[in-house]
């Protein structure tokens, strides 16, 4: 993966800035331009005559703090802009920010919801897939964790073109990863009932590993990747999302979203468009 240009998404609620910590090594290690954004809620209840003072308070207050968080990047010789927005919607705000952004990587600290929260809620997490022209990374790890195995999610039985496609993606950028932070790539593939048996030999020939880095399971495709995710100590999942259209859009928890709370590693995922 070729990364000119990283968009960061800050949390307004911390100083515990996970996205900004991987933006940062990004930048350090392929030289690539960050920009910060910041969408936050205006305050409520506030009188007509306060307002418009309060608002420009707010507005200053964030670009201030988003300065000093982005201070020891731009010490360090990166790339930075700062971008901050302000909307009574500002989930909505983010993902048009994410729309329109012109970058390689889109980086967001991953929020933790329950399982019935990711079927039921437009999360945060789910618009910004949603909308994102670009691989999105999800930031899980605490900092200082080092990467030492990078997952690979794929499915080689795949049959249609936009299927095949992406397992090839997946399989080119996480290998690209691996040897960018010198881990071992592994890689895993779920299979439903043994007519459908994926050979580990088959799976390691087509990704370029080791027989025993490459495991294969019947059961439900998040099921596996988290245990497989667990067993390796994996430090980034990297997995494809075929893009939706129309009604299919609305509809939240493929594989890649459900992840987000059961994998303890940064998830990459890397979105095909729908056809």
């Amino acid at each position: 993966m070729k990364i000119n240009r990283v968009l960061c998404i800050i949390d307004p609620t911390t100083n515990r800035q996970r996205s900004l910590d991987r933006a940062a090594f990004i930048a350090r290690q392929g030289h690539a331009e960050v920009h910060a954004l910041l969408c936050f809620s205006p305050p409520l209840q506030v009188s007509a005559d306060d307002s418009g003072e309060l608002q420009a308070a707010e507005q200053l207050r964030h670009e201030l703090w988003l300065g000093h968080l982005v201070q020891p990047l731009l010490d360090a010789g990166a790339t930075v802009t700062t971008e901050v927005r302000s909307s009574t919607d500002w989930r909505a705000a983010l993902a048009a920010a994410v729309r329109k952004a012109k970058v390689d990587l889109v980086i967001k600290a991953a929020s933790p919801r329950s399982p019935l929260q990711r079927r039921l809620m437009k999360t945060s997490d789910w618009l910004v897939l949603r909308d994102s022209p670009c691989p999105v990374l999800f930031a899980k790890r605490l900092e200082g964790r080092e990467i030492k195995r990078v997952l690979a999610a794929v499915n080689i039985a795949a049959k249609d073109e936009a299927h095949i496609r992406l397992s090839d993606t997946v399989i080119t950028s996480a290998r690209d990863l691996a040897e960018q932070l010198g881990a071992e790539l592994n890689a895993v593939n779920a299979y439903t009932e043994s007519k459908n048996f994926i050979h580990p030999p088959d799976l390691a020939k087509r990704v370029g590993i080791a027989r025993q880095q490459a495991h294969v399971g019947d059961a439900d495709p998040e099921d596996l990747i988290t245990a497989v995710a667990t067993k390796i100590d994996a430090g980034l999942v990297v997995i494809g999302s075929v893009g939706r259209k129309g009604m299919a859009a609305a509809v939240v928890g493929n594989t890649a979203e459900r992840i987000l709370d059961t994998v303890d590693a940064d998830i990459l995922i890397l979105v095909q468009p729908a056809a």
